[in-house]
């Protein structure tokens, strides 16, 4: 009976471990129809996938957690990509390439939300393997992502240095990812404002990136779209923004689809459609704010320009108080450019509203962005390099031109000189024709960043000695209010102790006492209301005693005294009040001060001393 028993149990065991193999492979089979594709659909395999962790080798377990990674990046949702990209690499150990594919994978994610020094430091990490293990194309891709990475940076010169050793790298491997490397270049010369060269490059590698429609084919129409509007062809750019808009929807990557909505805000702007353009801000800036997403930034600064255009400032500042809430010290950006532009557009609102306190307030940081932006970049370096593969890739493209023409000629000998040379004088034309473009080229776009130049440095001139003006327009009726207050309460004083010293006066002594009188005067004397004026005037005018004293000297501290009431234009009624005198008093203290400035004979000019000094 045992004998027997053991071979049923055996049989039991295998068709068990044959169900359960089947039932991976099917689930494997599945995650692989929808990786890439449906990263939604693909999703909820792994995780069936994941329950059979206990059966499988830890590096199959480890893979798994890469595609998670994937898949959860894919969707935009990078703390759970790097929650499971860690945990692939923790069980990667015996398969060290996997474990450099974790890491340069890894780094991706972190590229996605900006965080650049995690980023750059999980692609040496890769690199380090992938050197170790002799594996090229690691290098290959390594090189790409760290281009893709100083891109975003602002750093192009990097970008494209690293550019370069990627495509070398696999042109010498023959690998067929080249496109791949063709789209990042597309994507520097798209950010350094290369458009036409940049639209040649996205439409060689569109068509391989469509062939399975997966999110990074939606991604590149993005910048493809841009880059067809600043061409000005925007009909097809807004085309192709809403097939991006469409499919990354359809593969749930909300923060790339509000990213896109943002975009088309810009051609409505462009098309005189505020209404759409309106909503298709406003529904991006409140995703992208409530995601925490590095790209809202972007898409705030270009809602902004929006909101000012149609001088809508109520909006634009409740738009910059949400910023300054969210983004902790506009750390929610992609890079220094995105954070000038939204200060830029801030600016502009705060000037139009008049709080230029706050707009001035934006005039340091904004430097400070300029120069670290113009000393991270050597424009002249990155122009050279551009112009470098531009023409490399148009030699590429004339090498292939003349392959082709090579192979006519073996099948048609006959009009072989006559199409050699015919080739010849084409090419020749063509370099000297090429040459010839670029050198103009150059020349018009260094006259142009230089008009530029002058022209930004003139506005910027020009709108400091506006906020200047403005804010001593502003000083002058401030000064003008303390004068009057001055003159008001000062008169006010004065003519009190007058009613009082007339009451006395008016009083007999039944109903005021002789004694009673003197104590009043004597404390209303005491009181000194005249040196609490000269006080107070010192605070309004603090240099126009100093002055008069250094063009008179003989003036005595009286003298300067009584000018003051002259600066202020009071009346003779009025400093017969203040000072307690009679107006002929006043009138020959005037005289006496006139006659010590040889003024005497010339009133005109003494009171035009008053005002002006």
């Amino acid at each position: 009976m045992k004998h027997f028993c053991l071979p049923i149990f055996l049989l039991f065991l295998s068709s068990s471990l044959l169900a359960q193999n089947d039932k991976i492979a099917e689930l494997e089979t599945e995650i692989q129809k929808y990786l890439f594709k449906q990263p939604d659909s693909a999703k909820i395999y792994l995780f069936k996938l994941l329950e059979y962790s206990q059966e499988r080798d830890d590096t199959l377990v480890a893979l798994t957690y890469s595609k998670l990674g994937i898949t959860y990046s894919q969707l935009a949702i990078y703390d759970s990509s790097s929650y499971y990209f860690k945990k692939g690499i923790a069980l990667a150990d015996e398969s060290p390439t996997l474990k450099a594919d974790l890491y340069a994978n890894s780094a991706i994610n972190y590229r996605n939300y900006a965080n650049y020094p995690q980023s750059l430091a999980a692609l040496k990490q890769a690199m380090e393997i992938y050197q170790e293990y002799g594996d090229r194309s690691g290098e290959g891709v390594v090189y790409g992502e760290m281009a893709s990475n100083y891109n975003y940076m602002g750093e192009k010169e990097k970008a494209i240095t690293n550019l370069k050793r990627a495509i070398e790298i696999f042109k010498e491997i023959g690998d067929e990812r080249l496109y791949i490397l063709q789209q990042k270049l597309a994507n520097t010369y798209y950010n350094t404002g290369n458009y036409e060269f940049a639209v040649d490059l996205y439409e060689q590698v569109l068509p391989r990136f469509a062939e399975d429609k997966a999110p990074s084919y939606y991604l590149t129409l993005l910048s493809y779209a841009e880059s067809l509007v600043e061409l000005g062809n925007i009909k097809e750019g807004e085309k192709r923004l809403l097939e991006a808009k469409e499919g990354l929807t359809e593969k749930k990557n909300l923060e790339y689809m509000y990213v896109a909505w943002g975009k088309l805000g810009n051609i409505y702007k462009a098309t005189n459609r505020p209404v759409l353009a309106k909503e298709a801000y406003s529904e991006s800036f409140n995703y992208l704010q409530k995601s925490q997403s590095p790209r809202f930034l972007q898409i705030a600064s270009d809602y902004l320009s929006f909101l000012n255009a149609q001088k809508d400032y109520n909006t634009a500042i409740r738009v910059i108080e949400r910023v300054k809430n969210s983004t902790n010290n506009f750390e929610l950006a992609m890079n220094a450019q995105d954070k000038l532009s939204f200060l830029l557009n801030a600016r502009e609102t705060y000037r139009n509203t008049k709080q230029f306190e706050k707009s001035l307030n934006l005039f340091d940081r904004i430097d400070y962005l300029k120069d670290s932006m113009q000393s991270a970049i050597d424009r002249v370096k990155i122009k050279q390099l551009e112009e470098s593969y531009q023409n490399k890739f148009q030699r590429d493209k004339n090498i292939a031109l003349q392959n082709s023409n090579e192979m006519l000629k073996r099948y048609n000998t006959k009009q072989r000189t006559i199409t050699i040379l015919s080739w010849l004088l084409t090419a020749l034309i063509l370099i000297l024709s090429i040459l010839i473009f670029m050198y103009n080229k150059k020349r018009l776009a260094l006259q142009k960043v230089a008009v530029a130049n002058l022209e930004k440095a003139n506005s910027v001139l020009k709108e400091n000695q506006e906020l200047e003006q403005e804010l001593l327009a502003e000083k002058e009726n401030n000064l003008a209010d303390k004068e009057r207050e001055l003159v008001a309460i000062s008169l006010e004083v004065a003519d009190i102790q007058k009613q009082i010293k007339d009451i006395i006066q008016s009083s007999d002594k039944n109903e005021v006492s002789e004694e009673f009188a003197e104590r009043i005067v004597s404390t209303l004397n005491q009181l000194n209301y005249w040196k609490h004026f000269k006080t107070k005037f010192v605070e309004v005018h603090p240099e126009f005693g100093y002055n008069l004293e250094q063009m008179f000297p003989n003036l005595t501290e009286d003298d300067i005294a009584f000018c003051s009431l002259l600066k202020l234009q009071l009346s003779t009624e009025e400093i017969t009040s203040l000072m307690g005198i009679t107006k002929e008093k006043v009138a020959a203290t005037k005289h006496r001060i006139k006659a010590k400035m040889h003024l005497q004979d010339n009133d005109e000019d003494f009171e035009k001393l008053m005002r002006e000094l």
